[in-house]
């Protein structure tokens, strides 16, 4: 079987060295393993990271390298990375060492034990606690609102058969939210728990602006809840305003006042959640590829 280990890259120059070391250690431990190749997607790195991909390339033709023209986010680098490569099985993971390489080896042997998803479950994280508790918050949340059932404390760390990269890349969103696609098109998933590291090198790019755009958009890729909700919400003022206005005894006046004052409320709440689903509706209409590749920096044969 042939493995293609998929690695988003943005502005990680320190960190690849390393993570090309320790990786390669684990794929070679691999007896099963027939071949395997590390994909490196560059997200429009503005440092030397491409340069630091090309030089161990030049010294292992098993490094592959895919450049974007530009930065492209996240989940744009793992279809990306996804689309381009033809194997048998897929594996996930960042380049910066806070996941580790090593439980490859426990993700082959469950795919060998007939799983098709198989994924690290992040435990004891080294965090601040506000942090673990916005995390925690999110994954309750997204559980109850989404449409079909979800994986809790799944991350974008695992591996994969092609017969679920085939799936989650089916439905060519221009929003492309992996963890929403996994747990829509189920298989046979196995979740194990580990203790993520530390960063080797440099800061993380993944800050609160970052993980509340990542929770909005979570909600928005596995949930129509907030659509819903304008009519829940309709009919709850629609409820309430004749029974505020029986009780309080209002006059005609002070009735219309609080219906105004009712409308100014459900407006506020539902018209931003209506234009936040318009807007993708509208990018998806318009189509516009997820990702552009840079041909010249891109290397995978």
């Amino acid at each position: 079987m042939k493995l293609s280990v998929i690695v988003p890259v943005y502005n990680e120059r320190e960190n690849i060295p390393p993570f090309y070391e320790r990786t390669r250690k684990v794929l070679e431990a691999i007896p099963a393993l027939e071949s395997w190749q590390i994909v490196f997607v560059n997200d429009g790195s503005q440092d030397n990271s491409l340069e630091r991909i090309l030089k161990i390339r030049a010294q292992d033709p098993r490094v592959k390298v895919v450049t974007l023209s530009r930065n492209f986010g996240y989940h744009a680098v793992l279809v990306a990375g996804l689309t381009l490569t033809e194997s048998d099985l897929y594996a996930i993971i960042d380049v910066d060492g806070e996941d580790p390489p090593e439980l490859f080896t426990s993700f082959y042997q469950a795919i060998q034990a007939h799983a098709q998803v198989v994924y690290g479950i992040r435990s004891q994280r080294d965090e601040p606690r506000w942090i673990t508790s916005f995390r925690a918050l999110f994954y309750h949340i997204n559980n109850r609102i989404a449409d079909s059932p979800t994986v809790l404390w799944m991350a974008e760390f695992g591996m994969i058969t092609k017969e679920v990269r085939n799936a989650i890349l089916a439905p060519r969103t221009t929003y492309p939210f992996l963890r929403a696609e996994l747990a829509y098109v189920g298989f046979r998933r196995v979740g194990i728990p580990y203790q993520r590291s530390k960063r080797m090198h440099g800061e993380s790019h993944y800050r609160f602006g970052s993980m509340t755009r990542f929770a909005v958009a979570a909600f928005l890729a596995s949930s129509t809840f907030p659509l819903r909700m304008v009519l829940y919400l309709a009919a709850g003022f629609g409820l309430a305003l004749p029974i505020v206005t029986w009780l309080r005894k209002l006059s005609m006046g002070q009735a219309a006042a609080a219906a105004g004052l009712f409308m100014y409320y459900f407006l506020l709440l539902t018209v931003p959640m209506i234009a936040l689903y318009l807007a993708r509706t509208y990018k998806n209409g318009v189509a516009r590829p997820v990702f552009i590749v840079d041909e010249g920096q891109t290397h995978l044969s």
